[in-house]
C-alpha cells in the first residue's frame, strides 16, 4: 500500500492486544520489561513479513529494528484535557499530501524536568473509542531517530487521564519507504527534550 499512512494497519498488524494494555496496573519490573520486548519481537516478525513497509533489498539483510533500551521513566501518567470543540484539521504528510485528524485534546506531563503539553488526534478511521494518535518530534529526531518524528498509540485511561509511555514509540512506514505518505508531527508536539526511549533509526535515508 504505497502512499498510505502508518495509521490503522500498523496498530493492528504490530502491536495488537499489547499495546492496547498500556494502562496496565499491578504489573512488576519484570512483567513490564517482558511485555515492551514481546512488542518489539511483534514488530521484528511484522518487518519479516510480506505486509512490511521495507524495501525488498532491505527485507533481505534485516536482522531487527533498533531501540532505547527499555526505561519505565519514560511511561508518564497525563492529565488529559478533552476539548469541548472538536475540530476536524488536515495534516501535512511527507509526500505533500494531507490526511484528516479531529483534534480531540492535549495531555499535559512532567518529563526530563520540563512541562510538556502536546496536542492528540482523532483518527476519523478509528472505531476504538479510546484510541487515539500522538505524532512528535524531540531532541533525538534527525540524531538517533528518525527526523520526520516518530508515532505513538496512546488509550485513554478515564477522560482525565491518559498513559503515555514512549517506550512503545514507532517509525512512520516512510522511514523505510519514501513512497509512503506519512503525517508529520504539529508545531506544538516538537518536544524540547531527548527522548531516548522506543524505536531509533533504521537506515539513513
Amino acid at each position: 500500500m504505497k502512499r498510505n499512512t502508518i495509521f490503522g494497519i500498523l496498530a493492528v498488524a504490530i502491536v495488537g492486544i499489547t499495546i492496547y494494555n498500556f494502562a496496565t496496573t499491578g504489573e512488576s519490573g519484570a512483567e513490564y520489561q517482558a511485555r515492551v520486548e514481546e512488542d518489539r519481537e511483534i514488530k521484528n516478525r511484522y518487518m519479516r513479513s510480506g505486509s512490511s513497509p521495507m524495501l525488498e533489498e532491505d527485507k533481505a539483510e534485516f536482522t531487527g529494528l533498533n531501540f532505547f533500551p527499555i526505561n519505565s521513566d519514560y511511561k508518564i501518567r497525563a492529565k488529559l484535557d478533552i476539548l469541548k470543540r472538536k475540530q476536524p484539521i488536515f495534516i501535512a504528510t511527507t509526500t505533500g499530501e494531507q490526511r484528516e485528524y479531529l483534534r480531540f485534546g492535549y495531555a499535559e506531563f512532567e518529563l526530563n524536568g520540563q512541562s510538556h503539553k502536546l496536542i492528540l488526534y482523532k483518527d476519523l478511521e478509528e472505531n476504538n473509542p479510546r484510541k487515539l494518535s500522538l505524532m512528535f518530534a524531540d531532541e533525538t529526531s534527525g540524531l538517533t531517530t528518525y527526523g520526520g518524528g516518530r508515532y505513538l498509540d496512546v488509550y485513554k485511561d478515564s477522560d482525565m487521564a491518559i498513559t503515555i509511555d514512549f517506550n512503545f514509540s514507532y517509525n512512520p512506514y516512510c522511514h523505510f519507504n519514501e513512497e509512503y505518505s506519512c503525517p508529520l508531527p504539529p508545531r506544538e508536539n516538537l518536544m524540547t527534550v531527548a527522548v531516548e526511549a522506543g524505536e531509533k533509526l533504521y537506515k539513513a535515508l
